[in-house]
């Protein structure tokens, strides 16, 4: 079960960053829309994009979440990418971020993009909070 707090944060509009590891080590992070169910964290991405790439050769994560509600409080989510789901659950996982930031549907160019759309799905490890919950 992902904690209730950081359920709410990932499902709220929240700057979100992504850290991957890259094939030499070193990090690579990318800010990112996010989404989470009543277990993981839930990112989208496709097979062209290097963090695909990085998760692919180790599932080792770890992703920042800003409060909206106050920007100086935020959580860490050490984890790993447990699966890398395609089809219908990737294209939700669109439409819902897509939504959750526009307040719209995404248009045909993003669903289509370049590659095909991955959904993350991201288990906790470790949780660590700046600012009391």
């Amino acid at each position: 079960m992902l904690d209730p707090e950081v359920r709410r944060l990932a499902q709220a509009r929240s700057d979100v960053t992504l850290a991957t590891l890259m094939p030499d080590g070193q990090p690579h992070t990318s800010i990112v829309w996010a989404h989470a169910d009543d277990e993981h964290l839930l990112i989208g991405t496709s097979t062209t994009l290097q963090k695909y790439r990085n998760v692919v050769a180790d599932p080792r994560v770890s992703v920042l979440i800003i409060d909206p509600d106050n920007t100086q409080r935020y959580v860490e989510v050490r984890g790993r990418v447990v699966s890398l789901d395609t089809g219908a659950p990737a294209l939700d996982l669109v439409q819902t971020t897509f939504g959750k930031w526009t307040g719209g549907p995404p248009p045909p160019v993003v669903l289509e993009g370049v590659g095909e759309r991955v959904r993350l799905r991201i288990a906790a490890e470790r949780i660590r909070w700046k600012l009391p919950r």
